[in-house]
C-alpha cells in the first residue's frame, strides 16, 4: 500500500504511463518447473513482463541483464521489487529446464513461462506484441524477431506501464517506483468517485 509517509515522487522519466490498464486475458501458460501457469497467478504483486527467447543473441541476454542489475541493486527495502516475469515466444527449443539454466544466468527468482502461439495470443494481442520467426532456407538455424518493450502489470493482472528501449537498471527502479506510486493514488482516487 501507498503510505502517507512516501514522498511524492516525480512522474515517470521513461516509462509511459497506461491510465485505467488493461485488463490481462486469462491464459495458461507451462512455468520453468514444467507446472501449468495462470494469468491470474500475477495477482497480488506487481511485474515487469519480458517477452523473448533463449536462442536471442542479443536483446534478450541484454534486457535481463538490466533486469538482473536492477533486482540486485533494488535500493527501497521497504517496497518489494516488481517480479520479473521472462515469456518465450518459442515453444518449439525452448521447454521448462531450457528456460531454468537460460535464467540461472541472470537471476534464479525470475520467472520464466512459455507456451505454444496458440495459448500465446491472447495475451500477445492484448499487449500488441509482435512475433515473427525468421527461417533461412536449407538451414536449421532461425531466429524470432519481437518487442523488446517491459510490461508493467498491476497486482490486479491490469497493464499499466510500459519501457521502451534502451533499457536502463537505475531508470526503471526509479520509474518503477513513480508508477507504483501513480497506481495506489489513482485507486484511492477511484474509490471516491461516486458510483451512479
Amino acid at each position: 500500500m501507498l503510505l502517507t509517509a512516501e514522498r511524492e515522487l516525480p512522474p515517470p522519466t521513461v516509462a509511459t504511463l497506461l491510465e485505467g490498464g488493461a485488463q490481462l486475458p486469462k491464459v495458461q501458460l507451462i512455468d520453468k518447473m514444467g507446472q501449468h501457469f495462470n494469468t491470474p497467478d500475477l495477482s497480488g504483486k506487481f511485474s515487469l513482463l519480458f517477452f523473448g527467447f533463449t536462442h536471442c543473441p542479443d536483446i534478450c541476454p541484454l534486457t535481463l541483464n538490466v533486469l538482473a542489475n536492477m533486482h540486485n541493486d533494488w535500493a527501497t527495502p521497504t517496497i518489494a521489487v516488481p517480479e520479473v516475469v521472462f515469456i518465450s515466444v518459442d515453444h518449439t527449443r525452448d521447454d521448462p529446464s531450457t528456460i531454468t539454466n537460460y535464467l540461472e544466468n541472470f537471476n534464479s527468482t525470475f520467472q520464466g513461462l512459455s507456451g505454444s502461439l496458440e495459448a500465446l495470443d491472447p495475451l500477445l494481442k492484448s499487449l500488441g506484441v509482435l512475433v515473427h520467426t525468421q527461417h533461412q532456407p536449407g538451414e536449421q538455424f532461425y531466429t524470432v524477431t519481437h518487442n523488446p518493450t517491459i510490461y508493467v502489470i498491476s497486482p490486479e493482472q491490469k497493464l499499466i506501464a510500459v519501457f521502451s528501449p534502451p533499457h536502463e537498471a537505475k531508470t526503471i527502479a526509479s520509474d518503477f517506483l513513480s508508477i507504483r506510486q501513480h497506481y495506489f493514488k489513482s485507486k484511492v482516487g477511484h474509490s471516491k468517485q461516486p458510483t451512479s
